[in-house]
């Protein structure tokens, strides 16, 4: 026996010996943590810091080397004492994981309906805020501008609005954080997009939940869907540093063309003959702010007085990652600057985050994100803050290319009437040079997640957060601005601070037992938000010295006010998720809402769901049809709700009153609403049936959804009789339906070398008010009081926003054509050249009240977004094209610059008005007076369909560049084309903001921009 031991003693070191080796990625980054373990032993080890690792090994063994979210390999040891692997992303494992509400799930395991937008993508838009580059990614996800500012709002739709009085943008959850659009310091604090505060390039990825499975565990904050922002964490390994930058410019995709001033002058004249009236230029003239006609010339351009040529635009991040097995961290600090195509607007943010993930021990994981950020702007008038009249845009468009900038006589700028029309325009060059529109955001959101594994599969996650922002929006407009001007000076000043708190625990359990997996959560959560506001104007300055610093300057102070709002949400959830099988999947979830802004007696609701999925590729039958990877049914229903209306909707709410008695103010206090206790949530109730499809090793991947949802309980002010104090009552009355289609494509067309990846999305929605129970169908709100442009039409059995508008028939070209017509009131506009219209009740006249009829409808019959990657070798090329068909847009700028009046400057377009001797012409003839019926018609009414070169990019990787270890540079165009035959600035506009009713609305809106940039991305 002891020569048998001494033999093998003798003989070990030559079976087995130390070897040795590294693990690393395919950027020779060492990989921390790989599992290197003896084939066919219980022999192994874990890689270190550095990725290196030693283990005991046979020189003919085989060592199996693996890690999360990389290939395993099975590497021979053949003798060698030192061996390098290098392991590759295992791209269908990193993609089979997508963050849903409160957790991760694999892909193929999902029940629900989940879009997803990487990092990748947004990297490659020139974007202010991560809102504007959801645009056309993601079926389903209608995207349109509220403002072309830089920083400017947008308004974002899943599938369809739910509401016609709450709001109807999405929930926003922050790495577990719930915002809303309007729970940061903006509207008027700002005047900007409270999500401009997040830096895009922090965004790791984005899940956008549509249907009521996935949704639902948001509960009454989930109607109209959910997107989960997780930003980008830390990876154990070398520290790295990379830095994303570039440099651009932007220019006015598109200018307005407008009428010369020798064309405006003839058409002033031809108007005021028509009307009876003198000429208004004459070669006589010895005003020299009316020239004589023959000295008119090219006139002013307004539109090079207001606008830039070019505009600077350029952002810098740059971001820290590594860390140890134990801890990682990811720090990116970052700089965006934008100036606006319109003179004296900008936009700039300066933001930090540092994610830190910990492992405080073996059970315990602590994680936190930490975002800090300043937005300041320079906002101006480009939307009108004080109505139609004061906007830039509209000045700019409006006022007659005869007005010089400056008057001849005085040197001063322009003050005056415009000339021929009743209204004033300020002159806008005042205000793009001397204007102070000055809006600041400091935003901070922290949050911490405490992680404890109890047992195996058991854990308990406890969260806590905090979004705090503060919001001043400072204002002066000096003496040479027309408002300034008539008082003196005048200065405002706006603050709005905003505090939302939130604690969440989340329990967990994971389990899988031979043909059974289980994933289960339940958990609690508490919100609470508060805001504080306050705004104060003064006027008749002597000097405009102070600005908007001293207040105290003015001698005249309109009455100040403030406001403070609080409201708390306390919810109980759960959500299981069964597999049986690998292929029968089941979802129950469940959540309770309790919420201070409801009514007494309707505190609490309940919203629950369920889905079923069926993997049929998992089945027996279907193993043996080879072309088919993946093909998954699925199933949903569920309810959940909106809570996005005012607090204190449902209590008596004390007002304050001003009156005069004996030549004193005095000031009282009366009830301002008729409460109502029975106030509760619009309840949204969801259905959805989806096919997942993949084919040809997942070459190609389709995805169709078809969904309906019905809201009901719509929260809506019903008229009461007005001996009870009131004229109106907030509740919960009627429903509206929206259902639609969903179709999604993407596919490896070509591989190898020559790489062409291709993915496109298509959706449509129908949307329809089905009864609002005692409502009379009428026309919501004004558009635009001087003009005298309604709202919408609001009626049971219509999309939400279509317009009922007298219809056009054509212009009266002879007298015949004239004496067919039906009368109009006004003789002045019932002549042979003038409008005719439909005589919808055939009595022979003309009313508004009985002959209108629905002329156009916002809601597009669908919307579509196409992107293309390829790339050869080291070069790259992206191509993103979206676009939108079928939906109107209501242009009540035609109410000034295509009614062939001299009510402001016109159209070039509309030199092809009636005359004598043009009586084939597009246009009716020239007025000085306003044809209010035209305003009142479908004249205003114009398709917005538009297909847009959204973004092209080429890029180049450079190779085996020194110093450095990745270099790529690139260089972008963005809105590079837009085919459509609209002739307003943007066919994708929604001047009238997030607005329910009022949609597809063109006034004064904002110059679209199109951009050149040139970026760089180092990684050291």
């Amino acid at each position: 026996m002891k020569i048998l031991i001494y033999l093998l003693l003798f003989i070990s070191p030559s079976l087995f010996a130390q070897v040795k080796g590294t693990v690393t990625d395919e950027n020779g980054e060492g990989i921390i943590g790989a599992n290197v373990v003896v084939k066919g032993s219980n022999v192994g080890t874990i890689t270190d810091l550095t990725g290196t690792f030693t283990v005991d090994a046979s020189g003919d063994a085989t060592l199996i080397i693996s890690y999360m979210g990389y290939k395993t390999q099975e590497i021979k040891v053949a003798n060698q004492k030192t061996i390098k692997i290098i392991l590759q992303e295992d791209t269908e494992i990193l993609d089979e994981v997508v963050v849903v509400g409160y957790g991760v799930m694999r892909k193929s395991d999902l029940t629900g309906s989940v879009g997803s937008v990487k990092s990748d993508v947004l990297k490659k838009q020139a974007v202010s805020s991560f809102d504007q580059g959801l645009q056309g990614k993601v079926a389903g996800v209608q995207v349109t501008a509220v403002s072309g500012s830089p920083g400017g709002a947008v308004d974002i739709r899943i599938r369809g609005g739910n509401s016609l009085t709450s709001g109807s943008q999405p929930l926003y959850v922050i790495d577990g954080y719930p915002v809303t659009a309007g729970s940061s310091a903006g509207g008027s604090g700002a005047g900007q997009n409270p999500l401009a505060t997040l830096n895009p390039g922090d965004i790791e990825s984005m899940e956008i939940l549509k249907d009521a499975s996935a949704t639902a565990i948001y509960g009454s904050r989930g109607a109209n869907g959910v997107v989960l922002i997780s930003t980008k964490r830390g990876k154990s390994g070398k520290t790295t540093v990379s830095y994303d930058g570039y440099v651009g410019f932007q220019k006015v995709a598109k200018k307005l063309d407008m009428m010369n001033a020798s064309e405006w002058g003839a058409l002033a004249n031809e108007g005021a003959a028509n009307d009876g009236r003198p000429a208004y230029y004459t070669n006589t003239s010895t005003n020299p702010l009316y020239p004589a006609i023959s000295d008119l010339g090219q006139g002013t351009d307004w539109q090079d007085e207001i606008l830039r040529s070019s505009a600077p635009i350029h952002n810098h991040n740059v971001t820290i990652n590594g860390g140890s097995e134990n801890t990682k961290f990811s720090i990116m600090a970052s700089y965006f600057d934008q100036e606006s195509i319109v003179k004296n607007q900008d936009f700039n943010r300066v933001s930090f985050r540092n994610n830190i993930d910990t492992k405080l021990s073996s059970r315990i994981d602590l994680s936190t994100s930490f975002t800090a950020s300043r937005v300041t702007s320079n906002v101006g008038r480009e939307n009108g803050d004080g109505g139609g009249n004061t906007s830039i845009i509209n000045a700019a468009l409006v006022l007659p290319p005869t007005v010089p900038v400056f008057d001849p006589t005085t040197g001063e700028y322009v003050r005056m009437n415009y000339i021929t029309g009743s209204s004033t325009v300020p002159n806008p060059v005042p205000y793009v040079t001397f204007l102070q529109d000055n809006g600041t955001i400091d935003r901070v959101l922290g949050s911490a997640d405490l992680s404890i594994r109890f047992i195996e599969g058991l854990t308990l996650k406890i969260s806590v957060g905090a979004d705090l922002s503060s919001a001043l929006r400072e204002v002066y407009e000096p003496k040479q601005t027309n408002t300034g001007y008539n008082a003196n000076g005048i200065a405002s000043q706006q603050n709005r601070r905003n505090q939302s708190l939130s604690n969440e625990n989340v329990l967990t359990y994971l389990k899988k037992t031979g043909i059974h997996s289980i994933n289960a959560m339940v958990g609690t959560s508490a919100l609470s938000i508060q805001s504080k506001s306050s705004s104060m104007t003064a006027r008749d300055f002597i000097s405009d010295v102070y600005g908007y610093n001293n207040l105290d300057a003015g001698a005249q102070w309109d009455k100040p006010s403030t406001g403070r709002d609080k409201n708390t949400l306390l919810s109980g959830f759960g959500r299981i998720n069964y597999v049986l099988k690998d292929r029968y999947l089941f979802t129950v979830t469940g959540r309770a809402d309790g919420s201070s802004k409801f009514g007494a007696n309707n505190k609490w609701a309940f919203f629950p769901s369920a889905a079923f999925a069926w993997r049929m590729d998992q089945e027996a039958f279907m193993k043996q049809v080879d072309w088919i990877s993946s093909l998954k049914l699925r199933a949903s229903y569920g309810v959940t709700g909106n809570q996005n209306i005012s607090s204190y909707s449902s209590v008596e709410k004390m007002n304050t009153y001003v009156y005069p008695i004996g030549g004193v103010t005095n000031v009282g206090i009366a009830a301002g609403n008729m409460p109502n206790p029975d106030l509760k949530w619009e309840t949204t109730a969801i259905s959805d049936i989806g096919v997942d499809f993949g084919f040809l090793n997942n070459r190609f991947n389709f995805v169709a959804d078809y969904y309906y949802k019905k809201t009901t309980d719509l929260l809506w002010n019903i008229s009461v009789p007005l001996t009870t104090g009131f004229g109106s009552v907030l509740k919960n009355i009627g429903s509206l339906e929206n259902k639609g289609l969903e179709l999604s494509l993407s596919a490896d067309v070509l591989t190898g070398d020559f790489k062409w990846n291709t993915s496109i999305n298509w959706s449509t929605n129908k949307n329809k008010v089905l009864e609002i129970p005692g409502y009379i169908p009428t026309q919501q709100g004004t558009i635009s009081g001087h003009l005298k442009v309604n709202g919408s039409w609001l009626e049971p059995g219509l999309p939400v926003g279509v317009w009922n508008l007298l219809k056009t028939t054509g212009v009266m070209r002879t007298q015949e054509e004239r004496d067919k017509a039906a009368r109009v009131t006004s003789t002045t506009f019932d002549q042979v050249g003038d409008m005719s219209f439909y005589d919808k009740n055939g009595d022979g006249k003309i009313s508004f009240g009985e002959d209108r009829t629905i002329v156009g409808d916002p809601n597009p019959d669908f919307i579509f977004g196409w992107t293309n990657n390829f790339s050869y070798k080291n070069f790259d090329l992206s191509v993103y094209i979206n676009g939108s068909y079928g939906n109107d847009i209501y242009n009540v700028l035609r109410a000034e610059t295509n009614i062939v009046s001299t009510w402001g400057n016109q159209r070039k377009e509309v030199n092809d008005h009636w005359t004598p001797t043009n009586t084939n012409a597009k246009y009716p003839r020239a007025h000085v007076l306003v044809n209010q019926n035209l305003l009142q018609s479908d004249f205003l009414i114009e398709d917005g369909s538009f297909l847009r070169i959204q973004n092209l990019t080429l890029g180049y990787n450079v190779p085996k560049c020194p110093f450095v270890k990745s270099l790529r540079v690139y260089a972008t165009g963005q809105n590079l084309l837009t085919i459509t035959n609209y002739s307003g600035y943007n066919p994708e506009v929604n001047s009238q903001g997030q607005s329910n009713l009022q949609l597809g609305v063109d006034y004064n809106a904002y110059p679209a921009s199109k951009s050149f940039i040139l970026g760089v991305n180092i990684g050291f």
